[in-house]
Protein backbone atom coordinates (compact mmCIF):
# COMPACT_ATOMS: atom_id res chain seq x y z
CA UNK A 1 0.00 0.00 0.00
CA UNK A 2 2.69 2.06 0.73
CA UNK A 3 3.96 1.93 -2.56
CA UNK A 4 0.70 2.91 -4.02
CA UNK A 5 0.01 5.71 -1.92
CA UNK A 6 3.63 7.21 -2.17
CA UNK A 7 3.96 6.69 -6.16
CA UNK A 8 -0.11 8.05 -6.33
CA UNK A 9 0.96 11.26 -4.49
CA UNK A 10 4.10 11.84 -6.75
CA UNK A 11 2.92 11.15 -9.81
CA UNK A 12 -0.26 13.34 -9.45
CA UNK A 13 1.19 16.29 -7.76
CA UNK A 14 4.00 16.29 -10.31
CA UNK A 15 0.67 15.65 -13.04
CA UNK A 16 -0.83 18.65 -11.55
CA UNK A 17 1.94 21.06 -11.57
CA UNK A 18 3.15 20.05 -14.95
CA UNK A 19 0.26 20.68 -16.52
CA UNK A 20 -0.93 23.96 -14.13
CA UNK A 21 -0.47 26.10 -16.95
CA UNK A 22 -2.75 24.23 -19.21
CA UNK A 23 -6.06 24.73 -19.06
CA UNK A 24 -6.59 20.79 -18.51
CA UNK A 25 -4.38 21.65 -15.17
CA UNK A 26 -7.41 22.38 -13.16
CA UNK A 27 -9.42 19.87 -13.90
CA UNK A 28 -6.32 16.88 -13.61
CA UNK A 29 -5.90 18.53 -9.76
CA UNK A 30 -9.50 18.72 -9.20
CA UNK A 31 -9.45 15.17 -9.75
CA UNK A 32 -6.33 14.23 -8.01
CA UNK A 33 -7.39 16.06 -4.81
CA UNK A 34 -10.51 13.78 -5.22
CA UNK A 35 -8.84 11.06 -5.68
CA UNK A 36 -6.23 11.57 -2.34
CA UNK A 37 -9.68 11.89 -0.57
CA UNK A 38 -11.21 8.86 -1.85
CA UNK A 39 -8.02 7.14 -0.80
CA UNK A 40 -7.52 8.57 2.16
CA UNK A 41 -11.09 6.87 3.57
CA UNK A 42 -10.08 3.92 2.16
CA UNK A 43 -6.79 3.59 4.00
CA UNK A 44 -8.53 4.20 7.05
CA UNK A 45 -11.81 1.73 6.65
CA UNK A 46 -8.24 -0.43 6.05
CA UNK A 47 -6.84 0.17 9.12
CA UNK A 48 -9.79 -0.35 11.14
CA UNK A 49 -9.96 -3.77 9.33
CA UNK A 50 -7.08 -4.46 10.58
CA UNK A 51 -6.66 -3.05 13.87
CA UNK A 52 -10.54 -3.49 14.52
CA UNK A 53 -11.35 0.04 15.82
CA UNK A 54 -14.87 0.34 15.14
CA UNK A 55 -15.40 3.77 16.87
CA UNK A 56 -14.16 6.23 14.66
CA UNK A 57 -15.87 7.17 11.69
CA UNK A 58 -13.93 8.11 8.06
CA UNK A 59 -15.03 11.74 7.33
CA UNK A 60 -16.91 12.43 3.67
CA UNK A 61 -15.29 12.08 0.70
CA UNK A 62 -16.42 15.39 0.18
CA UNK A 63 -16.13 19.11 2.50
CA UNK A 64 -19.76 19.89 3.07
CA UNK A 65 -21.02 23.08 1.87
CA UNK A 66 -24.43 24.65 -0.24
CA UNK A 67 -22.92 23.86 -3.89
CA UNK A 68 -20.69 21.96 -5.73
CA UNK A 69 -18.39 25.52 -6.23
CA UNK A 70 -18.17 25.71 -2.28
CA UNK A 71 -17.41 21.99 -1.82
CA UNK A 72 -14.60 21.74 -4.31
CA UNK A 73 -12.81 25.40 -3.29
CA UNK A 74 -13.49 23.45 0.57
CA UNK A 75 -11.83 20.49 -1.37
CA UNK A 76 -8.70 22.71 -2.51
CA UNK A 77 -8.60 24.91 0.97
CA UNK A 78 -9.19 22.20 3.20
CA UNK A 79 -6.59 21.16 6.14
CA UNK A 80 -7.44 17.15 5.86
CA UNK A 81 -6.59 16.95 1.47
CA UNK A 82 -3.14 18.07 2.26
CA UNK A 83 -2.52 16.33 5.45
CA UNK A 84 -3.41 13.17 3.07
CA UNK A 85 -1.26 13.80 0.90
CA UNK A 86 1.84 14.43 3.38
CA UNK A 87 0.54 10.67 5.13
CA UNK A 88 0.95 9.56 1.76
CA UNK A 89 4.67 10.70 1.05
CA UNK A 90 5.33 9.49 4.74
CA UNK A 91 3.99 5.84 3.46
CA UNK A 92 7.04 4.49 1.42
CA UNK A 93 9.43 5.53 4.14
CA UNK A 94 7.79 4.83 7.10
CA UNK A 95 7.16 1.24 5.36
CA UNK A 96 10.54 0.51 4.21
CA UNK A 97 11.97 1.30 7.87
CA UNK A 98 9.76 -0.87 9.40
CA UNK A 99 10.32 -3.67 6.87
CA UNK A 100 13.89 -3.30 7.39
CA UNK A 101 13.96 -3.19 11.25
CA UNK A 102 11.22 -5.85 11.97
CA UNK A 103 13.18 -8.33 9.41
CA UNK A 104 16.62 -7.42 10.48
CA UNK A 105 15.92 -7.99 14.19
CA UNK A 106 13.87 -10.99 13.29
CA UNK A 107 16.68 -12.80 11.52
CA UNK A 108 19.25 -12.00 14.29
CA UNK A 109 17.31 -13.27 16.57
CA UNK A 110 16.28 -16.80 14.70
CA UNK A 111 20.12 -16.85 13.63
CA UNK A 112 20.91 -16.34 17.46
CA UNK A 113 18.41 -19.25 18.58
CA UNK A 114 20.05 -21.44 16.00
CA UNK A 115 23.53 -21.03 17.11
CA UNK A 116 22.62 -23.95 20.14
CA UNK A 117 21.71 -25.85 17.83
CA UNK A 118 24.35 -25.46 15.53
CA UNK A 119 26.66 -25.93 18.54
CA UNK A 120 25.13 -29.35 19.73
CA UNK A 121 25.72 -30.66 16.17
CA UNK A 122 29.02 -29.39 15.95
CA UNK A 123 29.48 -31.54 19.13
CA UNK A 124 28.22 -34.54 17.40
CA UNK A 125 30.26 -34.21 14.80
CA UNK A 126 28.07 -33.79 11.98
CA UNK A 127 28.77 -29.84 11.52
CA UNK A 128 31.83 -27.94 11.55
CA UNK A 129 31.57 -24.27 13.32
CA UNK A 130 33.75 -21.48 13.86
CA UNK A 131 31.79 -19.49 16.78
CA UNK A 132 33.38 -16.42 16.56
CA UNK A 133 37.33 -15.41 16.48
CA UNK A 134 37.59 -14.23 20.02
CA UNK A 135 39.26 -16.35 22.72
CA UNK A 136 36.26 -16.17 25.50
CA UNK A 137 34.51 -18.08 22.67
CA UNK A 138 36.42 -20.34 21.82
CA UNK A 139 37.55 -21.82 25.45
CA UNK A 140 33.88 -21.43 26.23
CA UNK A 141 31.55 -22.30 23.17
CA UNK A 142 29.04 -24.06 24.66
CA UNK A 143 28.33 -21.35 27.60
CA UNK A 144 28.40 -18.93 24.48
CA UNK A 145 26.00 -20.96 22.52
CA UNK A 146 23.59 -21.03 25.82
CA UNK A 147 23.93 -17.47 25.98
CA UNK A 148 23.23 -16.82 22.45
CA UNK A 149 20.17 -18.88 22.49
CA UNK A 150 18.73 -17.06 25.59
CA UNK A 151 19.21 -13.81 23.70
CA UNK A 152 17.50 -14.91 20.55
CA UNK A 153 14.69 -16.18 23.04
CA UNK A 154 14.13 -12.59 24.51
CA UNK A 155 14.82 -11.21 20.95
CA UNK A 156 12.03 -12.79 19.42
CA UNK A 157 9.09 -11.31 21.66
CA UNK A 158 10.75 -8.04 21.63
CA UNK A 159 10.57 -7.98 17.92
CA UNK A 160 6.98 -9.34 17.81
CA UNK A 161 6.65 -6.07 20.30
CA UNK A 162 8.06 -4.14 18.35
CA UNK A 163 5.62 -4.66 15.53
CA UNK A 164 3.12 -4.39 17.65
CA UNK A 165 4.04 -0.77 18.60
CA UNK A 166 5.39 0.61 15.25
CA UNK A 167 1.85 -0.90 14.29
CA UNK A 168 -0.09 1.66 17.25
CA UNK A 169 2.19 4.40 15.48
CA UNK A 170 0.87 3.74 12.24
CA UNK A 171 -2.45 3.88 13.11
CA UNK A 172 -2.22 6.73 15.26
CA UNK A 173 -0.34 8.96 12.42
CA UNK A 174 -3.01 7.81 9.64
CA UNK A 175 -5.33 9.53 12.30
CA UNK A 176 -3.70 12.35 13.04
CA UNK A 177 -3.10 12.94 9.14
CA UNK A 178 -5.91 11.55 7.87
CA UNK A 179 -8.59 12.27 10.04
CA UNK A 180 -8.32 15.09 12.08
CA UNK A 181 -8.63 18.97 10.32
Amino acid sequence: MGIFTFTFAVTGVSLTLGLAILIIGIPVGLTFLLATRLLSVAELHLLKVLVGDAGSDAPALLPAGPGWAARLKALVFERRTWTSLLYFVLHLPLGIAYFSTLVSLLAVSLGLLAVPVARLLQAAGTLDLDLGGMAWTLAHPNLTAALCGLLGLALVPLTFHLALVLGRFQVWLARHLLVRD
